[in-house]
């Protein structure tokens, strides 16, 4: 184990690399885009190869909700890889989560950290259950917490004592990674490490070096990128489309938000699952210290003249503590908003396993049973499922995910009196022996209750026939990516009224909302159904001259 260890030491990008396609190959097209912003998000995909690549469209309307990075980032992986799309979107997944790692890699640097603290600290990542499953999951976060989190490193480069002759080119890039990740998702990725970088000067008292001078290099890149952007969206929508992405998407969202609205405890509860196994750590910690007014006296007296690593540790607990505290202040949450806290987080713990006097043993048996728990409940999966996806009633893959963990507990409680590093190295060797089944199994397997794409090939059958597909109150843009085109969306029973009277219709509603329809024309007829995500879907079938429609296996094969 040591000789490898000392293999991935002298080559960590690559080991990192290597960990990450352990857990996604073969995994790139095993399921079917999942409800709900996958499909959107294929559809944006979709629309910008029609040509919408400036300002992303959805379901054939202008979509404000998203800046266009990300599908930049696919695009160039489908043109250089020539995978295409759906697999592009999950190769997407997986390049941007190895973007996280060896952003971690780089702020380790810069933090001047012992040289394997950066491996760590992409292992704990890449054992960490939440961050795994993203890994398989199409969104935009994975990016945009690595961009975050290369900002950062380059920040802490920029305000490294003895590094000052370096300052101004350090953060004019640190202000160019910034304003990328405003370009992926949104302002956050400025206010992240913004807002990081000042509490840290504030800390040590140097807050008045980031208004000097040097800084106006990196204040000119920042505006020259994003800027660029808006005033692009500008020419091409006009301002209409502004006021949609500066008052409601982001003004509304952070202040009153009409999606999405929860307390601001919201996070103490989400963290917690999204941070295991790691959430376990404590057990081995020395948390008395906190109740100690000498170790609060040292940390005040020892700001001003810290070490590089206290220096370093400050930096990562206020990146943490003040992104969970800034992502509570906002009225709309999420639970993946917390992945970019998660990077420093990954590098404190990689800094405490160095430590072996504290009793980690406890934490790798404490791991071990938690493994254990998720060994069992993955093979009573079927049980919890709310409605069937396979013909006998079971989960496909659950017992081979279930072995997966019980593999990690029996090689983290066999290794639990090793070296935390060789611990941690044969957990993150063992993670794909469940995240492999999940991915390539389990998960195709709950496409059933996950994707709207049984609907969407029913609405393209039928469109095919010359009816008419509509949508009834569901989310923009839910069925258009596997319809291959855009559906008409209503949102108010009288819209519906009038299409069903005018025209022959294919349509897919909420069976809330088709139970509420209490004066539903007699000739409209349900032709399919669908547990999805919550609730029951139905697709329903009108012809405008009240015949019977004929039903879906009579239409033909869907594309």
């Amino acid at each position: 184990m040591q000789r490898m260890w000392e293999l991935m030491r002298r080559w960590p990008l690559a080991a990192l690399a290597v960990l990450t396609a352990l857990q996604t190959a073969g995994a790139l097209s095993a399921r079917a885009l999942w409800f709900s912003d996958e499909v959107r998000y294929a559809d944006a995909y979709a629309e910008l190869l029609r040509g919408h690549w400036l300002v992303l469209n959805l379901n054939g309307v202008a979509y404000p909700d998203k800046p266009p990075l990300y599908f930049w980032l696919l695009r160039a992986l489908d043109a250089v890889t020539g995978v295409g799309d759906p697999a592009v979107f999950f190769l997407g997944a997986a390049v941007s989560g190895f973007l996280v790692l060896w952003a971690v890699l780089l702020w380790a640097k810069a933090l001047r950290l012992q040289d394997d603290a950066g491996l760590m600290a992409g292992m704990v990542l890449l054992c960490t259950l939440f961050f795994a499953g993203l890994l398989h999951y199409s969104r935009m976060d994975m990016l945009f917490a690595a961009l975050i989190t290369a900002s950062q490193a380059a920040f802490c480069a920029a305000f490294r004592t003895g590094n000052e002759a370096q300052r101004g080119r350090a953060a004019a890039l640190a202000m160019l990674l910034a304003a990328l990740a405003t370009l992926t998702k949104g302002p956050l990725g400025l206010l992240f490490p913004i807002v990081t970088t000042l509490l840290f000067l504030s800390w040590r008292g140097r807050a008045r070096e980031f208004f000097r001078k040097d800084m106006l290099p990196g204040l000119a890149v920042l505006l020259a990128v994003v800027f660029s952007w808006v005033a692009a969206a500008y020419v091409v929508e006009g301002p209409g489309f502004l006021r949609k992405i500066f008052y409601e998407q982001i003004f509304q969202r952070a202040t009153k938000t009409f999606h999405h609205a929860e307390p601001w405890y919201f996070y103490l509860v989400a963290f917690p699952p999204c941070w295991l196994p790691w959430m376990l750590a404590p057990v081995a910690l020395p948390l008395r210290r906190l109740v100690s007014a000498a170790f609060w006296r040292g940390l005040a007296q020892g700001r001003k003249n810290a070490s590089p690593e206290a220096d370093a540790r400050a930096w990562l607990w206020i990146s943490a503590a003040s992104g969970l505290v800034l992502l509570s202040l906002l009225s709309g949450k999420v639970v993946v908003y917390i992945l970019p806290q998660l990077p420093p987080l990954a590098l404190l713990l990689a800094l405490a396993l160095r430590d072996g006097s504290l009793p980690w043993r406890r934490l790798w048996l404490a791991t071990a049973a938690l493994f254990l728990v998720l060994a069992a409940a993955a093979s009573q999966g079927a049980r919890f499922l709310p409605a069937p996806v396979a013909p006998d009633g079971g989960l496909p893959g659950a017992y081979a995910v279930a072995g997966g963990f019980a593999a990690c507990a029996a090689g983290v409680f066999l290794l639990r009196r090793q070296e935390p590093r060789h611990v941690l190295l044969a957990l993150a060797l063992l993670m794909p022996a469940w995240v492999q089944p999940a991915a390539r199994t389990l998960s195709p397997a709950l496409d059933a209750i996950m994707s709207p794409k049984p609907q969407a090939l029913v609405l393209q059958q039928y469109a095919k026939l010359g009816y008419t597909p509509l949508s009834h109150d569901i989310y923009q843009g839910i069925y258009s990516y596997y319809l291959g085109g855009v559906i008409r969306e209503t949102w108010a029973f009288d819209m519906l009224d009038k299409a069903v009277a005018e025209e022959d219709v294919v349509l897919v509603i909420k069976k809330k909302r088709w139970d509420a329809w209490t004066e539903r024309p007699a000739q409209v007829t349900k032709v399919f159904e669908q547990w999805m995500a919550g609730q029951t879907y139905y697709v329903a079938v009108s012809r405008r001259d009240g015949t019977p429609p004929p039903p879906p296996d009579a239409c033909g094969p869907a594309e």
